[in-house]
Order: C-alpha cells, then sequence, then structure tokens
C-alpha cells in the first residue's frame, strides 16, 4: 500500500516513513474499500452484475484511489453493454495510475476496433431517444428504435428492460418475459427484472382467474363412481360377438385407414403449417414495415430540419449583402453560412469544424445564431467524440500536437473535463504552458468535482 501524499509504500506504523503522515485512518478505509472490491469480484464471477456495480461503487465512494475496484466497474459496466461509462472509469483509472495499469489495455482495445464502437456508442443514442419517446407517451417510435438497439447490442440491459416495460404496458407478455429471460442471462439477480417478472406473473393468474370462471359447480369423478343406481339406469351387457377371419376384409381395412389418415393429414396438419408459414410472413412483414415506417420518419424529419436551415441560410445571405457591420461580424457570418452548405451537403463533420471556432454570442443578428445552434445541435454531439477519440489515439502515440489540436476542438464541443485534461496533459508535454494553464483553468473553474481538480489546480497555482 503506498501513502496517499508522497505515493511511497506504507510499513505497518501508522506513519509514513518518507513523509511522517498520519495514515492510520487511510490504511482502515483502504482495507474496507478493498473488502467491497473483494464482494464486487465475487458477484461479478456468479453474475450477480447489478450488486457488483453497488459494491464497486461504495468501494470507490471510500476511496476513489482503489485502481482495482475502477477498473472490475469498469469491466461490468462493459459486460452491461455500457460501453462509454466503462471506458469513462478506465480513463479516470489510468488518470489516477498512469504506470502499470490494466485500464490502458482496455482503452487501446476499444479505440482499435472503431467501428464497433462508433456502433455501440449509435445504440447508447438511439436508446437515450428511446426513453425520450417512451416518456412522452409515443410509444410505437420507442419501440421500434429499442428493437434496432437490442439487436445491435444484445448486452445492453437497460435497453431491453425499457423494452419489456413498454411490452407490459401493451399487455404483451410474453415477448417482455423472452426479454427479462435475457437479462437475467447476462445479470441474474437483475432487481428491476425480477420485479417485472413478478408483474408479469400477476397479470397472467388474473387472466387465467377470469377465463376460468364458470355458472356451475365441476362434479369430481370420484363422487360419479359413488353415486348408487337408480331404477332408470340401464346396464348393458358385455357382447360376445366376433367377426369372422377374414384376409382381404383385414387389406380392405388398412387400406381404408392409411387412407384416412392421408386425408387428415390434407385436412388437419397442411392447413395448420401453411397458417404457420402464413403468420411468420405477417410477422416478418409486420417488423420490415415498422423499419420503413421509422426510416421514414427519420428521413421526413431530417428533410423538414434540412428545409428549415436552407431556409435560414438563404435569409443570412440577403442579411450578408446588405449588412455594414465589422469585419470581423461578416467573417462570422460567412463560416456560419458555409457551415450549413456543408451541413446540407451531407459533410457535418466539415461543418462543425467551421462552428468549433465561432462563438455564437459575438453573432450580429438573432437569425445566425438561430442558424449556428441548429446545425450546432445536429453535429457538435459527434464532432466532439470524433475529436476526442482522434485525440486520445494521438496522445498514447506520443503525437502530441496533433492531439492537442482535436482535444481543444472535442472541448469546444462539448466542455469536457476529460477533453480539456488531456488537452493540458498535450500542451505540457509540448512545453507550451500558457495554453495548459488555460485548460487546466478550466478544470479547476468548472469541474471541482473531478477527479483531474487536484493535479490540475497543483498546476494553475505552480505556474
Amino acid at each position: 500500500m503506498r501513502c496517499y501524499k508522497c505515493g511511497s509504500f506504507l510499513t505497518d506504523g501508522d506513519t509514513c516513513p518518507q513523509c511522517g503522515e498520519n495514515v492510520r485512518i487511510y490504511k482502515k478505509t483502504a482495507r474496507v474499500s478493498d473488502a467491497y472490491y473483494n464482494a464486487g469480484l465475487y458477484k461479478a464471477r456468479v453474475r450477480d452484475l447489478t450488486g457488483a456495480v453497488e459494491s464497486l461503487k461504495i468501494s470507490l465512494m471510500i476511496n476513489k484511489y482503489n485502481t482495482n475496484a475502477r477498473n472490475l466497474l469498469g469491466l461490468v459496466y462493459c459486460e452491461m453493454g455500457d460501453v462509454v461509462e466503462a471506458l469513462s472509469q478506465w480513463v479516470v483509472s489510468k488518470n489516477f495510475t498512469p504506470e502499470g495499469n490494466i485500464a490502458g489495455h482496455y482503452i487501446k482495445k476499444i479505440q482499435t476496433n472503431q467501428n464497433r464502437f462508433e456502433m455501440i456508442t449509435g445504440t447508447i443514442r438511439k436508446y437515450n431517444l428511446s426513453l425520450k419517446y417512451a416518456k412522452e407517451g409515443n410509444l410505437d417510435m420507442a419501440v421500434i428504435q429499442l428493437k434496432k438497439v437490442v439487436a445491435n447490442n444484445p448486452q445492453l440491459i437497460k435497453a431491453h428492460l425499457l423494452l419489456a416495460l413498454i411490452y407490459i404496458k401493451q399487455d404483451e407478455l410474453s415477448r417482455a418475459k423472452k426479454l427479462l429471460n435475457a437479462v437475467l442471462a447476462i445479470d441474474k439477480n437483475n432487481t428491476l427484472a425480477d420485479i417485472y417478472q413478478k408483474e408479469i406473473a400477476e397479470r397472467n393468474v388474473a387472466k387465467k382467474a377470469e377465463t376460468s370462471g364458470s355458472f356451475l359447480p365441476k362434479r369430481k369423478e370420484k363422487d360419479i363412481d359413488k353415486k348408487p343406481l337408480s331404477g332408470n339406469d340401464v346396464i348393458l351387457p358385455r357382447s360376445s360377438y366376433k367377426e369372422p377371419s377374414n384376409g382381404a376384409i383385414t387389406i380392405i381395412n388398412v387400406l381404408a385407414g392409411v387412407v384416412i389418415g392421408a386425408a387428415l393429414i390434407w385436412f388437419l396438419i397442411v392447413p395448420a403449417r401453411n397458417k404457420g408459414l402464413t403468420q411468420d410472413y405477417k410477422k416478418s412483414l409486420q417488423e420490415y414495415s415498422e423499419q420503413l415506417s421509422s426510416g421514414n420518419v427519420e428521413l421526413n424529419s431530417m428533410q423538414k430540419e434540412l428545409e428549415e436551415v436552407k431556409a435560414q441560410k438563404d435569409a443570412l445571405e440577403q442579411q450578408l449583402g446588405v449588412v455594414n457591420g465589422t469585419e470581423g461580424s461578416n467573417k462570422l457570418l460567412v463560416s456560419v453560412i458555409e457551415a450549413a452548405s456543408d451541413y446540407i451537403a451531407n459533410k457535418p463533420d466539415d461543418a462543425a469544424n467551421k462552428l468549433v471556432d465561432i462563438d455564437v454570442s459575438a453573432l450580429p443578428s438573432e437569425s445566425a445564431k438561430t442558424l449556428y445552434n441548429t446545425i450546432a445541435t445536429a453535429t457538435l454531439p459527434a464532432a466532439a467524440q470524433t475529436f476526442y477519440n482522434t485525440g486520445m489515439t494521438e496522445y498514447y502515440k506520443s503525437n502530441y500536437e496533433v492531439a492537442a489540436d482535436n482535444l481543444v476542438k472535442a472541448y469546444k464541443c462539448n466542455n469536457s473535463a476529460d477533453s480539456a485534461y488531456y488537452a493540458a496533459k498535450s500542451y505540457v508535454a509540448l512545453a507550451k504552458t500558457d495554453d495548459a494553464k488555460k485548460y487546466y483553468k478550466y478544470i479547476v473553474d468548472d469541474y471541482s468535482t473531478s477527479g483531474y481538480y487536484k493535479e490540475a489546480s497543483d498546476y494553475v497555482n505552480s505556474h
């Protein structure tokens, strides 16, 4: 165990042999944190992922520097399909312990499969959109999006749970139960899945109670057997008549049985099979129709948005033709118009590149600000992730100039603490003290609860 203040190895005593700091309470908290980590590790091994997350969060709440607990929490999140949350845990872990930390291997493994990572982050965005639809009561659109999420990211537990909840609300209990079984196969003690299954069981019991009601009580067979014979009961004697043995009649009976069996197959089994094929076809057709409907809705929405952007762009061009403002204002208007042109031409990355250096408050008119906000909402979130991923890739390659450029753009897109921190680290590596201090200052001012705060504060105060 290392001293929290100077980083040197601790002995059995209550003080640090290097700096003399009293570490008695620190040792106790570290042991408690390790105990919760061990509990989380055990739960993760038996696939109690929800319980593992709870234990590991307590472990980190007690000792945020517990690297093992943070790395394991990232792995559990990854197993639950939430790769973005896992990546954030590993980045923090790598920051606390830069050397010999397996979190660096996990981060590189995700970054090497960029297409898979983008697909997973896309499913998380669709899940958030589905959650918005569900809250607004637009359940059909939520179901369409969630089906895509579940198909592309089968491990994303929260998508399964939300889709199951909607199915329960729509009284499609068999579909909901299938989704909940998939959740429990991943996380066997998932609390919400258990609650939803109990709800399904109660509804099934209620349905059986409704359908099994009868006006007349049922008679038991043993009561019928015990009933004495009355005078009107007729007893038929057992017949002793036998058909004479005849081989030809036997053959005819066999052939008749074959014909009757073939007829039964033709009239009973074949129609049922055809009915099953028809139902499968109708189900597939319905799914294709839902996908087509979703695509049409998204296409119509995009077309409407593009039309609005074109109208705003045209109005801004007219305004630029008659404006008598300063040269700087004109340049800002031109940049917004060029970004709008790129967005209309389906070049969102180029549009985002033109927007990142624009101060929206400096735009000379409300129409320019409206157009900026429209394009920024559509392009900057995705561009921020692209800039951040590129920046981190170059950072780990020690290509700090390119890393700093991309990480600064990522920060301008979404004001992320991670982007500011690694931009500052890149500038430190380039010996650009003023730039490094500038981005560390953002962390000190805006992210006082961040794990980067202490390092940022120390740097700002010492430079």
